[in-house]
């Protein structure tokens, strides 16, 4: 998700990067207590007939879920926030809050966009400024990637 709020007079302001996600942490949990409660029932039926080696892996296999959501989710909460100001471009990278900051020099920075290799592959943009190269929007998907390739032509180019 590509969110610009970019002032048209001086070509400054703030692009805020998100990965795209489908499904809420709310969502992610009641899917993860649907799958529980089945296997929850299941392992309650083979523990009354007297099977209950399954009960360990079924708590085991709920576990890894868990945290495969959680990883999910997590990743999903990385954003990346450029803003544009008259002598600087500043990129902030982070999940709740910035982690990564880095400075660039707005009169010599450069915004560089790589064709892809391959045509399902998105394109590459990033940022150059005194032999330094850093990628922008990486978990971006192909469509997002041109909003931001035009947001930054805007910019650029006015």
């Amino acid at each position: 998700m590509v969110d610009a709020n970019i002032d048209a007079d001086s070509l400054t302001g703030r692009i805020i990067l998100k990965p795209n996600f489908s499904w809420s942490w709310r969502a992610n949990l009641y899917l993860l207590y649907t799958l529980a409660g089945i296997s929850v029932l299941i392992n309650l039926w083979l523990l009354a007939i007297g099977i209950w080696v399954v009960l360990p892996y079924s708590i085991l296999e709920l576990s890894v879920l868990w945290l495969c959501i959680y990883y999910c989710v997590y990743r999903c909460n990385l954003q990346e926030v450029i803003t544009i100001s008259q002598f600087e471009v500043l990129i902030e990278k982070g999940y709740l809050k910035a982690v990564e900051s880095h400075n660039y020099n707005r009169s010599w920075a450069q915004f560089t966009v790589r064709k892809e290799k391959h045509p399902w592959d998105p394109k590459v943009v990033s940022i150059r400024s005194h032999g330094e190269e850093m990628e922008i929007g990486s978990f971006l998907n192909k469509q997002d990637k041109e909003v931001l390739i035009r947001e930054l032509k805007r910019v650029v180019y006015g």
